[in-house]
């Protein structure tokens, strides 16, 4: 029912952690992992899980691009996922595997387009996050509502189910580069998308580090600029 697509970068301490959450989930789904070309043997630890669980319903995809991309490895996932629902979650476990059941609860049987788990819809400041973090993304999310009709709580999550046929139906129209694929559905395919946001529990990381960088901020001021330049 559910296709749960996992952009992996260097996690591989948090692969054998995720398919044992993976046990808390109450549909059926399949889980597509999509590597970044990774150089600390994630793509091994993946193989390995995928040997060891034969009957479970475990794909993966490895991207040989130079460049790496979260928006184009989630855009290659969808296009090998079997089911109607696409799930987006990191694989560096701070997204509560227990919220997705929530979030699915809240797309079954709903005409909602995309149900967003949001980390600031109740406390603005998350110490799991961070505080430079937190005050940067809460900065970008107030110029994003500055400029956009849409307003949302945080439209830069990692983390929400969407129908499949609302990334097929629009992918054409998407930025489909950098960090913030979900800034491409709410803002880039249909206007009147129906969506919901729901509160997530944001977990501390325990492995590995943040990806965050230069590179990713100028590509989502890209990404800005070409979904203004749309609106023109």
């Amino acid at each position: 029912m559910f296709s749960i697509i996992i952009p992996t970068y260097n996690e591989k301490k948090n692969i054998a952690p995720i398919f044992h959450n993976l046990k808390k989930i109450n549909y059926n789904f399949e889980v597509i992992f999509v590597d970044d070309a990774s150089n600390d043997g994630t793509d091994k630890a993946i193989k390995d899980l995928i040997r060891k669980n034969k009957k479970k319903n475990i794909n993966f995809l490895l991207r040989n691009n130079i460049e790496r991309d979260l928006s184009r490895s989630v855009m290659d996932g969808v296009a090998i996922a079997k089911f109607k629902y696409i799930l987006v979650m990191d694989a560096d476990l701070q997204h509560d595997f227990n919220n997705v059941n929530l979030l699915f609860n809240n797309i079954i049987n709903s005409d909602f387009d995309i149900i967003v788990g949001s980390r600031f819809i109740k406390k603005k400041i998350d110490s799991n996050l961070g505080l430079l973090r937190t005050i940067l993304s809460l900065t970008i999310i107030f110029i994003i509502n500055l400029l956009f009709e849409k307003k949302f709580t945080d439209p830069l999550s990692g983390f929400f189910v969407v129908k499949k046929k609302i990334i097929k139906e629009y992918k054409n129209n998407f930025f489909c580069r950098g960090y913030k694929i979900l800034f491409d559905i709410l803002y880039n395919s249909k206007k009147n998308i129906k969506f919901k946001e729901i509160e997530i529990n944001f977990k501390k990381r325990k492995f590995e580090k943040s990806k965050i960088s230069l590179r990713i901020l100028i590509l989502f001021i890209q990404q800005l600029c070409f979904t203004l330049k749309k609106r023109t």
